[in-house]
């Protein structure tokens, strides 16, 4: 079951390449898949018996999972009681989907401690910041770009939301620019456009194109023409959002909770989102908006960029039922 997935076997396999392979070393990471998950692999998949069996991949995605739980809880409780914050903790902590992929080599567990992480940071910095704590606020803020830094590297999700997230900072720092703050804001810019530069550098130098992870012959679009067949139709979602967007949705339904509660706690959530903007419980809030990013941006993914080529004939698409 730990090997279940394609992707978490590949992702095993890469960190042990990289120092048991007829050419070891760091070229050996690839192009596609970004290098974090498999440099924090390499401690484990060093002993023969935990890479075989996929307990290497176990050890760094439970701890991941501990960090997402901790940060939620202190996130929630940024605006809640601690009998609340606790619920909401609990709540993220038993979604069986992530029960399960904290056992794997699976990137999901060490990107969503980043999301929380860099999002309770975020907002605890917008907190000091309004308090005048200036020099606190200054290293909240570089050690929110230092994990969205670690974000960048471990989910192309992550360069997204670093820009989403630069955009939050920016419009919270603009009256303080010209104070101590503002050479923390310098440095988090750095951070953030330092570490996708460095990734199109690496992909240049080592397969001589900054792009090969988007055009090059282990992509996702080259994949998906490899695999496709002549004339048949794409995949339902593809060039549409809203489409996209319900599979995402369904996903998600499904691998968290029984069927007849999934869309209840999706309003739940939409409601929840609703009232605590309404109530404006301090500007500290814009912050945790940053947590819906993942759903306009899965289905753009899906709509867009993961195909290449136009079909001969195109069927309408058929939803999950």
């Amino acid at each position: 079951m730990l090997l279940l997935y394609g992707d978490a076997v590949a992702h095993l396999h890469i960190a042990r390449r990289i120092f048991d392979s007829l050419n070891p070393g760091f070229r050996q990471l690839g192009s596609v898949w970004l290098p974090l998950p498999h440099l924090l692999l390499l401690p484990f998949v060093q002993k023969m018996s935990w890479w075989q069996t996929g307990m290497a991949g176990a050890w760094p995605s439970m701890a991941c999972y501990v960090l997402g739980c901790a940060g939620i809880y202190r996130l929630a409780r940024q605006w809640l009681r601690p009998s609340a914050a606790i619920v909401a903790a609990v709540f993220y902590a038993l979604n069986p989907g992530l029960l399960y992929m904290q056992t794997t080599a699976m990137t999901e567990p060490l990107f969503l401690a980043e999301m929380i992480w860099s999002v309770l940071l975020i907002a605890e910095h917008g907190r000091t910041l309004k308090a005048g704590e200036q020099q606190r606020a200054s290293r909240m803020l570089v050690a929110a770009g230092m994990v969205l830094v670690c974000a960048i590297f471990t989910r192309y999700d992550g360069w997204i939301f670093a820009s989403f997230a630069w955009l939050i900072v920016l419009w919270g720092v603009r009256r303080h620019l010209r104070e101590r703050v503002g050479g923390a804001f310098v440095l988090f810019t750095v951070l953030l456009l330092a570490a996708p530069l460095f990734w199109l550098a690496y992909n240049a130098k080592q397969f001589g194109d900054p792009l090969d992870f988007i055009r090059g012959p282990y992509s996702a679009k080259a994949i998906d023409a490899r695999t496709t067949r002549p004339g048949s139709p794409h995949y339902p979602g593809w060039h549409s959002m809203r489409v996209a967007s319900l599979y995402f949705l369904k996903a998600g339904e499904m691998g968290a909770v029984p069927l007849r509660w999934g869309n209840v706690l999706l309003w739940l959530s939409v409601a929840g989102t609703a009232i605590a903007v309404w109530k404006r419980r301090g500007k500290r809030i814009t912050a945790a908006l940053l947590l819906w990013i993942p759903l306009p941006f899965y289905a753009i993914i899906d709509g867009k960029i993961r195909s290449n080529h136009r079909p001969m004939k195109r069927s309408k698409p058929k939803l999950i039922q």
